[in-house]
Parts: C-alpha cells; structure tokens; sequence
C-alpha cells in the first residue's frame, strides 16, 4: 500500500477497514476478474438477504454502509438506480474502485421482487454518484419454484 493509498483510506468517512478489504486486498486476490466475481457476489449476498419491495432495497443499502440509494426511474423494462453518499465519494477518488458489487446485489433484489430474469451494469460514473441500470425483460420469467423468504429488515 503507498502512502498517498492509505492516507486517502484513513482520512476516509468509509473507513480503512472496509475500504482497504474493498478495494486492495479483493482486487488483489481476484486479479482480471475481480469486476465479474464481485458483480456474481453482489447476487449471492442478495440471496443471502433478500427484500420485497424498493423502500427496503433501500434501507439495506444504508444498512450495509453501500451508500445512498435512490431509484431514479422505473418503466416495464429497466430501472435506473443511483448511488450517492460518502462512501462513493470516498470510493470514486480511488482509482481502481468498481461498483459491480452494487450492481450485481440491484440484479437479483430486483429479480426476486419482479420474478424476470434481471441484469444490472454500471452506466455513469461520476465523482459523487453512481448511476446503475437494470434491465429486465417481461418475457423471460424466473423458473426457480423455491419461494423466496424475504427478511425483515429492523429499522
């Protein structure tokens, strides 16, 4: 790690611990691949935790300090999310940072709520706010008949 690394990490309002786990020891491990593993993580972690409705999607981003988000538009066959807050601010001043993690956990929240198989990519990025897209597509259902057991988050 340099120093100019770990002095942007500390002085950080994310914290050196999960930034340095997020952003040097996971890419460091995962090499060219980081970007899709992190995004196939990001859906595993939703599976782990999944929500029923958008206000929840919501409040489990905050919970999990993933930043603030918003759901900016919603038509029959895409979304469009974004991530604001500190932590992307803190984030995006790295130069490596990736936000598929994100994107991957969008995606499957979003498939369990619409029952469509669903993708996310990360469409904008700027220096404050991610933006995330999900696109799904009416025509092509989620077959999987295991029921879903949405947590209950405490608020």
């Amino acid at each position: 790690m340099t120093q100019s690394l770990y002095d942007q990490m500390i002085h950080s309002n994310t914290g050196l611990g999960q930034m340095m786990l997020r952003d040097v020891l996971l890419p460091s491990i995962l090499g060219t691949e980081a970007d899709g593993i992190l995004y196939w993580a990001g859906k595993d972690i939703a599976r782990q935790f999944p929500v029923d409705s958008d206000d929840k999607l919501i409040s489990l981003f905050h919970q999990l300090s993933l930043g603030t988000l918003s759901l900016i538009k919603k038509n029959s066959k895409q979304q469009v999310w974004e991530l604001a807050g500190d932590e992307i601010i803190d984030r995006s001043k790295l130069s490596h940072a990736t936000f598929n993690f994100e994107a991957g956990l969008i995606a499957q929240q979003i498939e369990f709520q619409t029952n469509m198989v669903t993708e996310a990519s990360v469409e904008v990025e700027k220096k404050k706010i991610i933006q995330i897209t999900v696109y799904h597509d009416s025509s092509n259902q989620v077959t999987d008949e295991t029921p879903i057991n949405f947590i209950q988050l405490s608020e």
